[in-house]
């Protein structure tokens, strides 16, 4: 649906002349920026952006604050409470921080799914590339509530410092936070194991183990940015040097699809063999003496693991070289950069 400036136009052209107002300036609900200007010299600019892939959700909800309107254009209730959302939106344009989206669920399929949506409309909060909130159905108060302590909070703490042109410059660094916990998958992997456990790692244990039985467990680490990896750092338990591994593969940007039934259980097709479909594979042979004071740095070509979104590790023995004795990662680390 199309909305034409009309008399607004007008009235905006006699307060600044430089505006023609023969312009055929148009409102539609999805455009991507348009700018209103309002009586006094002042324009703001109206970040609404459709989302229509998971790379442009990915580098959105990077952002201090995304708001997102998961919608179908079929929904009668996302429809209604539509104009609430974007006359919210324009009230925080001014803030580079804050980005306001529209997702239509029929046609970003992936992103949805990722998102777990399963109600329309459903609006999910995004702060610093993580998940903090979300709001089911077109109701009207809390959204605004919701937007309102949101947006305040960032608006409190500012725009995030500029990371242009920085990653070739950028100290690498642990990127444990990048890691998105909740699209994080285990396969083979003990009961105590725990993606939170690369992030925080335990005072004590194992991080990760692999599960009775046998000494191979798959690892697979989704990121909340686009990163730039250099290598990954594993230390071993205390007195566990024979449970390290010694014999691993890592894979980039493996495809991992999510699905849930009508009870809401999900599922995901990563097995194994789903390093096969990584874009780019290096393999490891580690040996005893290559993990000095217990840590290993299993480093990456920047050849080829650039502009990554997951890594997919594969562990497929450990240093005891029996099939059946268990696998355990004290403490594990993705160093790099975001890219």
């Amino acid at each position: 649906m199309k909305y034409k400036a009309g008399s607004f136009w007008n009235d905006a052209c006699k307060a600044d002349k430089a505006i023609s107002p023969s312009l055929p300036y148009i409102f539609t609900s999805s455009t991507l920026s348009s700018t209103i200007s309002f009586y006094k010299h002042k324009t703001i600019t109206v970040k609404m952006q459709e989302i229509k892939s998971l790379s442009q959700f990915n580098a959105a909800k990077s952002k201090s604050l995304l708001i997102i309107d998961f919608y179908a254009t079929w929904c009668g209730p996302c429809k209604a409470i539509s104009p609430v959302f974007e006359r919210l939106s324009t009230q925080h344009a001014a803030n580079p921080s804050i980005i306001f989206a529209k997702c239509d669920v029929d046609k970003a399929k992936d992103v949805s799914q990722q998102c777990g949506i399963t109600a329309m409309p459903t609006f999910q909060f995004f702060k610093d590339g993580k998940k903090v909130d979300e709001v089911k159905g077109a109701d009207v108060q809390q959204l605004t509530t919701k937007i309102g302590y949101y947006t305040a909070a960032a608006a409190k703490e500012g725009p995030k410092p500029s990371t242009a042109g920085s990653s070739s410059s950028a100290t690498p660094g642990n990127l444990g936070t990048s890691i998105d916990i909740g699209q994080a998958k285990l396969i083979s992997a003990s009961l105590m194991s725990n993606v939170r456990n690369i992030v925080t790692p335990p005072p004590a244990g194992a991080a990760i183990s692999s599960a009775t039985g046998t000494a191979k467990v798959l690892i697979h680490l989704p990121f909340t940015q686009v990163i730039n990896p250099s290598h990954l750092k594993i230390t071993i338990v205390k007195d566990g040097l024979s449970n390290a591994p010694s014999r691993v593969q890592i894979g980039s940007n493996v495809p991992v699809r999510v699905s849930k039934d009508k009870d809401g259980n999900e599922t995901h097709d990563l097995t194994f063999d789903s390093i096969s479909k990584a874009e780019n594979i290096q393999s490891y042979n580690v040996y005893s003496d290559e993990y000095n004071n217990g840590v290993t740095e299993l480093k990456l070509k920047s050849s080829k693991f650039t502009g990554v979104k997951s890594l997919t590790i594969r562990v497929d023995a450990n240093l005891s070289g029996e099939e059946k004795t268990i696998t355990k990662i004290g403490q594990m680390e993705v160093v790099g950069v975001a890219a």
